[in-house]
């Protein structure tokens, strides 16, 4: 499987990034996290059946800026799912000011993959592919 992921990957065309939007447009007081809880999250594992009602969902604060997990699924649902911890920015300069991460991501696509751009906290960059 990660074969046929990397080719498909390869064989999209320079620019074929979609951007992911600010999902929940959080206004409510949410928890701080720190560095340490926030890597602790995204390094363990998670069940996609678990709890779908509450995708995508507020997970913090993290240096104020608010943090949210979600999952994307495609046509094998839920073996396919991919969890994607970020803050509520669109990717870009904003992203940058708040500290973060303007990182491409593979996610399900139709009956493959695309890549779409998240801001993603820096801390968590070594662990979301």
């Amino acid at each position: 499987m990660e074969i046929v992921l990397a080719l498909v990957v390869a064989l999209q065309r320079p620019g074929e990034v979609t951007p992911a939007r600010p999902e929940l447009g959080v206004r409510q007081a949410l928890n701080p996290l720190n560095d340490a809880k926030l890597i602790d999250f995204v390094r363990r594992p998670f069940d996609p059946m678990s709890d779908e009602a509450r995708w995508p969902r507020a997970l913090g604060t993290h240096h104020g800026v608010p943090v949210i997990v979600s999952y994307t699924c495609s046509d094998v649902c839920p073996n396919y799912t991919k969890r994607i911890v970020h803050y509520d920015l669109a990717p870009g300069e904003e992203c940058e000011r708040a500290g973060g991460i303007s990182k491409d991501i593979v996610v399900p696509s139709g009956i493959g993959t695309g890549l779409r751009r998240f801001c993603i906290p820096a801390p968590t960059d070594p662990y979301q592919q």
